[in-house]
């Protein structure tokens, strides 16, 4: 299967990252947004033709993602996307239950006015994302939801692997979103009580909802998948 096309995003060029840093980006977002669906082969040369880069930053951003678990990388088969299996997904939720659950606790009993009027902003704009089925405006606002709720914890080394875990589960959201039992309106359910009880510095609620919520696509995606076109 051949790479499709695709230029780094405005976001990533206008960060000061090495060429590494750029390619590992864009083979992520194309993994977890499914452009780059399970099985795609990867080979230095044809990611760094597509990117503009010379092979090494290619070959060092697929070493990268390998660590992280997004590609499989052997001598035989060489690089290819990782396959979704359940119990992936249940060791990544289970992991994000455990540690943002603290986060969204702490998080609210110590944001700050401002940082919950952006969070009420971002939330709009996942409602709109959702009207128009947007997905990728979607978990950009999500990211951006969340991110600014752990942030209010000021624990750093908390919310980047929050963060990161978030990441990784992306592509398996996407697929539980094509589930009966998960949608976006119940996603935008749960932040709008989410939202309320950071109002209210409410953090036991805030735990409660967010676990709630990932306990729901957690057993949504474990009883549901495979889907025919998941793989």
């Amino acid at each position: 299967m051949s790479l499709p096309e695709f230029t780094p995003r405005e976001s990533v060029r206008r960060r000061r990252l090495t060429a590494r840093d750029v390619v590992a980006e864009e083979l992520r977002r194309g993994i977890v947004s499914g452009r780059l669906p399970p099985g795609t082969k990867l080979t230095p040369q044809e990611v760094a033709e597509r990117l503009g880069v010379s092979q090494t930053p290619a070959r060092e951003a697929i070493q990268l993602l390998t660590s992280e678990g997004l590609i499989q990388n052997d001598a035989f088969r060489g690089a290819q996307v990782s396959p979704l299996t359940v119990e992936e997904y249940e060791e990544l939720y289970l992991m994000r239950i455990g540690i943002e659950g603290f986060a969204a606790r702490l998080g609210a009993e110590r944001i700050a006015r401002e940082g919950v009027e952006q969070m009420a902003e971002l939330l709009t704009e996942m409602e709109h994302a959702a009207r128009a089925a947007d997905f990728d405006r979607f978990y950009e606002a999500d990211h951006q939801f969340h991110q600014l709720h752990y942030r209010a914890t000021n624990r750093e080394s908390l919310v980047r692997r929050i963060m990161n875990l978030r990441v990784a589960t992306e592509r398996y959201a996407r697929v539980a979103y094509r589930m009966p039992k998960v949608s976006m309106e119940d996603t935008l359910a749960n932040h709008r009580s989410l939202l309320e009880a950071v109002r209210a510095g409410d953090g036991s609620t805030c735990e409660a909802v967010l676990k709630e919520d990932l306990s729901r696509t957690l057993d949504a995606f474990t009883k549901g998948f495979p889907l025919d076109d998941a793989q």
